[in-house]
């Protein structure tokens, strides 16, 4: 069974009591396998006891707890939470195309990940040392999700890493900072400078009516209306490009974006 837990007894002070050494409070991926090994090495009976029974101890005395979340999960994400399906956030009952709605889809869930998921962190994490009381709406709040990408943008090699000040990468900042840089400029991209864009016939100088449109069709434009739609033109497609752009460089990090 999968189990979905915050707290695990292997990461506890009891658990680095036994063990005879403080477990790292984050690692690269491929250093976990180090650091394992070279506990298996050190204390194979300790770090046994510390990881592997422990753990088995958890699982015993968890197990009714655990076959209620999975249930409580299931019926959360399958009927109210609907995490199987993205929300575009879009307006119901209007036509969008589909790289419209691929756009919006992709954003509007990266806003719900930060002001849900991170929000959640930073309001229970140890990052919330001075207990700030942050203001929740419908389960979301942009101002703890931003908190959270903050400090986390800040992380820096050091002895939670397993890392001496001899070695080159410490005080550098870690791959999860240099990810949370980037998904926090993405968010305010989204939520902030986006929306915020001059609306492209306006910024062109465009006063646009029916006879102007005919006038278009029908080849019959003035010199000033011609400039005028060339730079609307531009305008539309720096946007489309700034979009794409921004677009790829979501899809890129789609790996960080993980609690």
């Amino acid at each position: 069974m999968l189990r979905s837990r915050i707290y695990h007894w292997n990461c506890s002070k009891f658990a680095d009591f036994i063990r005879g050494e403080k477990k790292p409070y984050a690692l690269e991926w491929n250093k976990w396998t180090e650091w394992r090994d070279q506990q298996k090495k050190k204390r194979p009976i300790r770090y046994w006891l510390a990881e592997k029974g422990l753990s088995k101890l958890q699982n015993f005395f968890s197990f009714p707890l655990d076959i209620y979340c999975e249930v409580k999960y299931y019926i959360r994400n399958r009927w109210i939470d609907k995490t199987h399906y993205f929300q575009t956030g879009l307006e119901p009952g209007h036509y969008y195309e589909f790289d419209h709605r691929l756009l919006h889809a992709l954003f509007n869930e990266l806003v719900i990940f930060v002001e849900t998921e991170y929000a959640s962190m930073a309001k229970h994490n140890s990052i919330n040392k001075k207990k700030k009381n942050y203001k929740f709406k419908n389960g979301r709040c942009s101002e703890a999700g931003l908190d959270y990408l903050n400090w986390e943008s800040k992380l820096k090699y050091g002895s939670d890493w397993g890392i001496t000040r001899k070695d080159p990468q410490y005080g550098k900042l870690t791959p999860q900072a240099i990810s949370a840089q980037k998904i926090r400029e993405l968010y305010l991209w989204w939520i902030e400078i986006r929306p915020n864009r001059p609306e492209p016939m306006k910024a062109a100088g465009l006063n646009w009516d029916e006879t102007k449109e005919e006038n278009l069709f029908g080849g019959k434009v003035t010199r000033k209306e011609l400039s005028e739609f060339k730079k609307l033109e531009k305008i539309e497609k720096s946007y489309d490009d700034e979009d794409t752009k921004m677009l790829l460089e979501l899809i890129k990090i789609r790996k960080e974006i993980w609690t």
